[in-house]
């Protein structure tokens, strides 16, 4: 069965609509936590946190991806894929890459 156009889009509003409740859930229960699992700077988050349940449908409607694939760093993903003593180290050095990442992110933006 083909994937038409309109099954693509429900399915990206659908992914949308996840993530943007998903991170909601995750700021209001940590805010700084939920800031670092989801690469938000503290407006976006601040933002994100207070949309009401109606702009989170109308921004879910969106016919693109709101979320960003953050494993798109071959060193993150390869390191991922890693079994090291049981993904121990695996765990530790994929978050330690993630956390480089927004303080070079910052950097770069000043």
């Amino acid at each position: 069965m083909p994937v038409t156009q309109n099954t693509l889009q429900s399915d990206i509003q659908e992914v949308n609509l996840s993530y943007l409740m998903l991170a909601q859930r995750l700021l209001r229960e940590n805010f700084s936590t939920g800031m670092y699992r989801l690469g938000f700077d503290a407006d976006v988050a601040e933002l994100v946190m207070n949309l009401s349940p109606a702009q989170l449908v109308k921004l879910a409607a969106s016919n693109s991806l709101i979320c960003g694939f953050r494993l798109n760093d071959y060193e993150l993903l390869s390191s991922l894929t890693q079994d090291v003593l049981g993904g121990i180290l695996q765990q530790a050095h994929s978050t330690i890459l993630l956390a480089q990442r927004g303080t070079v992110r910052a950097a770069a933006a000043s």
